[in-house]
């Protein structure tokens, strides 16, 4: 991405619905074991660093937390929030040894590689045995837009098509669900529909500040959707989220194979 991309990121991940929607998600899914303050947590593509200050900020020195992009301009924004552990690595070779982590989170990166099963195989080789990731990523090919472009998408996801590509792997997995559904009808509505009635769409990506009333409004609607993941699934959304666990090689299990809620 481009500086100026971070640089309005990094303006508005503290307070924008759509990274304050991001947080809650990753906490409704990961609830168990955020409750947990011993964590040595890697995001891959982290940024400009606002999940990571997050879960540091909520367990403090007992946790770990390390983050890995490939922008230099992404990784000097995170070091102003006072994160120590950073890293400027490409995802296809993650500059950390085997059995690292208890948790990585791959949150809106797959969709940029052309090769996920190197990136997918790097995972599962930092994590520790029966350790966990958080995979999510943008669904529906026909919602392809400006937005795509500008942060370099390669594809988007179907739940199909992030089940198949994690059947290349060694997980397992344990959670399946698509994410971001309350903003699913108006990003519908703004990517797909207006531009074939001749309506422009904004250039650029999506982020934007908008009035605070529909900002508040917004995050309460994902304050809703948290609430319902930590109990199911749902079966639409803007985005495709995938919890899986790890295997011993062993214990490997066929493509495709895991359990579905």
């Amino acid at each position: 991405m481009q500086q100026e991309t971070y640089e309005e990121m990094y303006r508005l991940e503290d307070d924008h619905w759509w990274f304050v929607g991001k947080r809650l998600v990753v906490e409704a899914l990961l609830t168990d074991l955020l409750s947990r303050p011993r964590l040595q947590i890697l995001d891959i593509g982290c940024g400009t660093g606002g999940i990571l200050a997050r879960l540091q900020s909520e367990a403090g020195a007992a946790r770990r937390v390390v983050g890995m992009d490939r922008s230099g301009v992404a990784l000097g924004f995170c070091q102003r929030r006072g994160l120590r552990y950073v890293a400027c690595a490409e995802t296809t070779f993650l500059p950390f040894r085997d059995s690292t982590f208890d948790l990585v989170l791959l949150l809106d990166v797959l969709e940029h590689v052309r090769d996920e099963g190197a990136l997918l195989a790097e995972v599962y080789r930092v994590l520790r045995p029966g350790g966990t990731a958080l995979i999510s990523v943008p669904a529906y090919q026909w919602l392809w837009s400006a937005h795509d472009d500008v942060l370099h998408h390669v594809r988007r996801y179907t739940a199909g098509r992030l089940r198949q590509a994690l059947g290349t792997g060694r997980f397992r997995i344990a959670r399946l669900t698509y994410t971001n559904v309350s903003i699913l009808l108006p990003a519908a509505l703004v990517r797909a529909v207006l531009p074939r009635v001749g309506v422009r769409a904004r250039q650029g990506t999506d982020f934007q500040m908008h009035a605070r009333w529909v900002n508040r409004l917004l995050i309460r609607l994902y304050e809703a959707e948290a609430a319902l993941l930590r109990r199911v699934g749902c079966p639409f959304g803007l985005s495709v989220a995938a919890v899986v666990t790890t295997l011993p090689t062993s214990q490997n299990m066929s493509p495709g194979q895991g359990a579905q809620r």
